[in-house]
């Protein structure tokens, strides 16, 4: 009666333990897929900050020295300080 018992129980047990590691394996899949994905989404943001510092660079560095002055000359305050 105990075998037979056994041999039932193991059976589920088995099957048990085999749904364990799919659903352990489909997490970690998951967790490696989001951080990949993230790792992607950042060198996109940073390529982009990259190309706006560059396209700001150019401009500045076509301006001469009176037009870079008059630039500046919006950021500086005029009240006497």
């Amino acid at each position: 009666m105990i075998a037979a018992l056994w041999g039932r129980l193991q059976g589920w047990l088995l099957t048990l333990a085999g749904a364990l590691l799919v659903l352990v394996g489909a997490y970690a899949a998951g967790g490696r897929a989001a951080k990949r994905s993230a790792e992607l989404d950042q060198a996109r943001r940073q390529a982009a900050a990259k190309g706006k510092a560059d396209a700001v660079a150019q401009k500045i560095d076509a301006l001469d020295d009176p037009a870079i002055r008059d630039r500046a000359g919006k950021w500086v305050r005029h009240d006497g300080r």
